[in-house]
């Protein structure tokens, strides 16, 4: 590892462990205020004004929420977040110093300001942690920085919980003022570090609503971060009234929440560390999302079964486990392939907005079921938890899709701005990206040099034989006349009796104008021996073109001469350009087997003419298939990546691994290419372009689109090799814009230079 990708390690390490202390602070406020507040509410007010409290503070909060997505919309979660851990922090204290006069009022402002804050804040933080790091950083470190989260929940627990034995209630609002100081250090440290690593976006007009609106993805999240608000609101009301029948008021309602929060954080850690990252990397994000609803309708089954305090108590911890731990790594990943310019209008309003609307559904619920069944609200609020959790599975289920369409989306995005140099690019016509990737650039130029040479040298010989001619040019006695298109050549009739043998003839011969002319006649009959002249790289131009017009007649015949290892490898390599134009499914077929040549320059001329094949016809390519061919070059094929090991082609496919980082990024540009057949192929294009840029963000969410769409056994075999594309120097960019230039001005007459179409059409 180079000395600059250490630190770039070691800086994305430093930025894990500011966000982890961050996330601890954020949950250790939220445990031990939850408590908190809780104790004060109930010892004061009671149970029966509960549902009416989570209703005020959801509207109240729906309000600020307003205000909260305005401010990190236009001046970043790097600003905001700090600030509001800073004004949670006042907000405790002046609480504290009101609760010495009045705990009854402290006990609703408290209430209030905490939902106000709490939600905001995590939301916010979680907005902050998306932008620092990119999709591929994010789904690695989101795992650390909630584990530091799940500790600080434990932390927070087990402070509120010691304390209650000795401290009033009320002091613990200005050690929660003390812990809001811990998360403004940690994330003011965050901001400073580099907390944006996406560029500035414009903000669309109509900010988060009308964005929401327009995205379906973000209205299946907003439905399912507003029915687990719901299930919370029933779930919490119902273990508050079991706990305070049970412990009645005061420290001992406190230290039953306190218990209870502290018990949750260990779950919470220990669900995170063991579970979080192999579920997510085996399952994805929505499978993962899934196990909180399946696991709550099963406890809630289990409770009216044996209803009483003890499942109950499982029940609510159950979901605060699973959604602390699982729910919340997959679910804030669900948001890292949307662009700035969408997130930050939305993301807060999701996460607090609906969150707020879900509570308020969930408290008129709680108060429709007090007023007409209050001897059965226990039983009732279980049912109707369960058919929430059905809601939730169903919308989890519909995720999949929306997350994959999103990172399309961000990579067709005309925010993706990358230099021209770059692009190795299989998916755009034409390209000549590719022939760079397999030529060095010095044997490039002494090649065209060559050929602009020889083609000079060509037309001088010709012009002079046309001076002493009278306009047509000595061939064996012939005296082939240009044709008006200035292409080719035609020949007299009457030259010789049977035209084909005089086909033949010239197909036979040894001279470039000769063999030009037999292949500008070519018939089907002969095409046997206008086969090999495609090694010839001083009429391959011409044979490439004349076998064209014939392929369809002759598909078995070029099918068996690319099957076969024993032709030479430059015909095999060039067949691929005559097939591309047959357009039927035996040539496609055929063009699969030969995706198992040995020599690998051959495989990737068949990859790029089945590619356009494909583009111009519907043609069946089986996804396993192909994928096992995938699973081929990514292992025992790689031998064949380095350009440097065999001095010719005839010398057979390289061994050993690639040694550069430009045989590695050669090889895969040829993976790239076989994937664009049964993938789709603008995302995959600009996944490989993104690949091969130096921007943090725009490669992780390459990265993270691979490893959604492809299965898991080429993900594994796939992804460590994407660490190390390199892309081209910056100085190369403007070389490769000069030879693509020349590569269109010289033709396609360079000897054993694989180019597109464009050049020999």
């Amino acid at each position: 590892m180079s000395g600059q990708a250490r630190d770039a390690a070691s800086t994305t390490d430093r930025a894990v462990l500011t966000a982890a202390i961050a996330s601890g602070a954020l949950i250790a406020q939220l445990v031990a205020g939850k408590a908190t507040r809780d104790t004060l509410f109930l010892t004061h007010f009671g149970i029966q004004l509960l549902p009416v409290a989570m209703i005020g503070a959801a509207l109240v909060s729906s309000v600020a929420v307003i205000a909260i997505s305005r401010a990190l919309t236009r001046h970043g979660p790097g600003r905001v977040v700090p600030l509001m851990f800073a004004l949670a922090g006042a907000c405790f204290l002046g609480e504290w110093a009101l609760s010495l006069q009045s705990e009854r009022a402290a006990a609703l402002a408290v209430y209030l300001h905490t939902a106000i804050f709490s939600a905001a804040t995590g939301s916010a933080f979680w907005s902050l942690v998306n932008e620092r790091f990119d999709p591929h950083e994010a789904k690695r470190s989101v795992g650390s920085i909630a584990g530091g989260g799940t500790v600080g929940g434990v932390l927070g627990g087990l402070v509120v919980w010691r304390a209650a034995e000795h401290l009033s209630v009320s002091t613990m609002l200005a050690i929660l003022a003390f812990i809001n100081v811990i998360g403004f250090a940690a994330c003011s440290r965050l901001t400073k570090s580099g907390a944006a690593t996406q560029a500035h976006e414009p903000i669309a007009a109509g900010g988060g609503l009308r964005i929401l609106r327009e995205t379906p993805y973000l209205q299946h999240l907003a439905l399912l971060v507003a029915v687990g608000a719901a299930t919370q609101a029933l779930l919490d009301w119902v273990v508050s009234a079991h706990a305070a029948a049970e412990y009645g008021t005061g420290r001992p309602l406190l230290g039953f929440f306190a218990l209870f929060n502290m018990i949750v954080g260990v779950a919470s850690f220990a669900a995170q560390a063991g579970l979080s990252r192999p579920l997510l990397e085996r399952f994805g994000l929505a499978q993962t999302v899934k196990v909180q609803p399946v696991a709550v309708a099963a406890c809630c089954g289990l409770a009216l079964v044996s209803p009483g305090l003890s499942s109950i108590v499982l029940l609510r911890g159950v979901e605060a486990v699973l959604r602390n731990s699982l729910f919340r790594s997959a679910y804030e990943l669900f948001y890292t392939p949307l662009p700035m310019s969408a997130k930050r209008p939305s993301k807060t309003l999701i996460d607090v907005g609906f969150d707020r609307i879900g509570t308020t559904v969930g408290g008129l619920a709680l108060l429709a079921l007090a007023y007409l069944a209050p001897a059965t609200a226990t039983l009732a609020v279980l049912i109707l938890t369960i058919c929430l959790s059905l809601a939730a599975w169903l919308l989890a289920a519909r995720l999949h899709s929306g997350y994959v369409a999103a990172l399309t989306d961000n990579l067709k995005s005309g925010t993706v701005a990358l230099d021209d140099g770059y692009s190795l690019d299989f998916t755009t016509k034409q390209t000549l990206a590719e022939t760079t990737a397999r030529l060095d650039r010095g044997e490039l130029l002494a090649r065209i040099e060559k050929f602009q040479k020889d083609k000079e040298a060509r037309a001088a010989d010709v012009q002079r034989q046309k001076s002493s001619t009278g306009g047509g040019v000595i061939i064996g006695g012939l005296i082939p006349r240009a044709a008006p298109s200035g292409k080719g050549f035609e020949i007299s009739a009457g030259s010789f009796g049977d035209p084909l043998q005089r086909n033949v003839e010239l197909l036979r011969s040894t001279e470039p104008q000769r063999l030009k002319a037999g292949l500008a006649m070519l018939d089907p009959a002969c095409a046997a021996l206008a086969v090999p002249l495609l090694a010839n790289d001083l009429v391959v131009r011409d044979a490439v073109r004349a076998l064209r017009k014939v392929a369809p007649k002759m598909t078995g015949l070029l099918l068996d001469s690319l099957l076969d290892f024993d032709v030479d490898p430059r015909v095999r390599r060039r067949i691929p350009r005559v097939l591309k134009v047959c357009r039927t499914q035996r040539a496609a077929s055929g063009m699969m087997l030969a995706l198992h040549d040995p020599i690998f320059d051959v495989r990737v001329e068949v990859a790029l003419g089945l590619a356009q094949l494909a583009r111009e016809v519907e043609v069946a390519i089986d996804r396993e298939t192909l994928f096992d061919i995938v699973q081929e070059e990514l292992t025992t094929g790689r031998r064949g990546w380095p350009r440097s090991a065999p001095k010719t082609e005839l010398e057979g496919p390289a061994s050993g691994p690639p040694r550069t980082s430009d045989d590695l990024a050669r090889g895969l540009a040829h993976v790239f290419t076989l994937l664009s057949l049964v993938l789709e192929k603008d995302p995959l294009s600009m996944a490989y372009r993104a690949l091969r840029s130096d921007d943090p963000a725009l490669r992780g969410t390459a990265i993270e689109y691979l490893e959604v769409v492809l299965p898991t056994r080429l993900r594994e075999t796939i992804t460590p090799l994407l660490g190390d594309v390199k892309r081209a120097p910056k100085t190369k960019a403007r070389d490769q814009n000069e030879l693509a230039k020349e590569l269109l001005r010289s033709g396609a007459g360079l000897p054993r230079v694989k180019l597109p179409a464009v050049t020999e059409d």
